[in-house]
């Protein structure tokens, strides 16, 4: 008879059956980043590059980039748009691995550019899909979509997990809740194994001002350096859910390392558990300041918040990776102005 402590013949093999999962994904070769000089990508392709040190990696872009490959890591100007562009880079590279970050993000240009947001992130998804389908069918691929999905859920204003109902409630979040479904249905359809991330919003060194922590860091940097003189907010009323995008990248990462003991098609939060005022938020980067500085409201940043609070739950992604955030928000505010001091300078 098997004592309490003893590990059970079932435990035992389980244990094993997850270590060769690891060991297999430990030895891919090629691994594909679609939008890997984004914001997320840079912050990734260091990770794999540790996680699979011997796999080359290729990383897409739809724009030329001055930056030349480094290491084993190869740069491809594709528009993930054009079909057959697509279809060729993934029957020549064959890649093992996939993660699929390539989308149009920003919310104010779904606004004006619906059609282009459709078309790259559904339609370009649909592309990569299919090419990996006829391609390398054996893959695993990664897709990476947005808590932006569960939209008009967030109005119970709990902490959502992964089961709530998505209603989207701008252009960019529609075209993410269809393309997160079809990679849903890819995952019943065909040999590839799927993983879908639901990432919560993430900021950190490299994030573009033109989202509402890094806006705020970029107005203190430039008044510490005598550039600026006022600090111009808009409305500090909602709460969100903040990662440091190095603790969504290692996510990712994880998610990669367990993906043979996952099932094709399961969701996974990517987030703190944690809502923060974005007054708050405001009041720390100030507090970080070399001198004091007023905010001041701006008109035209004011606009109102659709959702109260944006908080999710990543119960699921700790249970079934060990995943845990390593950088608190304190942390993640001091790196962002720490970036953009020296970005200004």
């Amino acid at each position: 008879m098997e004592t309490q402590n003893q590990p059970s013949g079932n435990d035992r093999r389980n244990a094993r059956g997850r270590f060769k999962a690891l060991t297999k994904m430990s030895s891919a070769s090629r691994i594909l980043v679609t939008g890997g000089q984004g914001f997320v990508g840079r912050a990734l392709v260091p990770k794999l590059q540790q996680a699979w040190p011997l796999a080359e990696i290729m990383i897409t872009s739809r724009s030329r980039s001055s930056k030349q490959a480094q290491g084993a890591v190869r740069v491809a100007t594709l528009d993930i748009r054009d079909t057959q562009a697509t279809k060729l880079l993934v029957q020549r590279y064959q890649p093992e691995m996939v993660v699929h970050l390539a989308a149009q993000a920003n919310v104010g240009l779904s606004f004006q550019q619906p059609e282009l947001t459709w078309q790259t992130n559904l339609h370009g998804s649909l592309n990569l899909f299919a090419a990996l389908e006829q391609h390398t069918p054996q893959a695993t691929l990664l897709v990476i979509s947005s808590s932006d999905i569960y939209g008009a859920s967030f109005a119970s204003q709990q902490a959502l997990d992964e089961n709530a109902l998505l209603q989207p409630q701008n252009p960019y979040a529609a075209s993410k809740a269809a393309m997160d479904l079809a990679a849903g249905a890819l995952a019943r359809t065909s040999q590839l194994k799927v993983l879908r991330a639901r990432a919560f919003n993430h900021t950190g060194p490299g994030q573009d001002e033109g989202y509402v922590l890094p806006a705020f860091a970029a107005q203190i940097a430039r008044i510490e350096a005598q550039q600026e003189d006022i600090l111009k907010v808009g409305n500090l009323d909602a709460e969100r859910d903040f990662l440091h995008v190095d603790d969504v990248a290692e996510a990712y990462v994880q998610l990669l390392m367990h993906a043979q003991h996952l099932n094709s098609g399961e969701i996974f939060n990517i987030c703190s558990g944690q809502a923060h005022s974005v007054q708050s938020l405001l009041d720390q980067l100030l507090s970080l300041a070399t001198q004091k500085i007023q905010p001041a409201a701006d008109p035209a940043r004011m606009r109102p918040s659709d959702l109260h609070r944006v908080q999710g739950c990543a119960t699921k992604l700790k249970e079934a990776t060990g995943w845990h955030p390593s950088k608190s928000i304190s942390q993640t505010l001091e790196d962002l102005l720490n970036y953009w001091r020296q970005h200004i300078q």
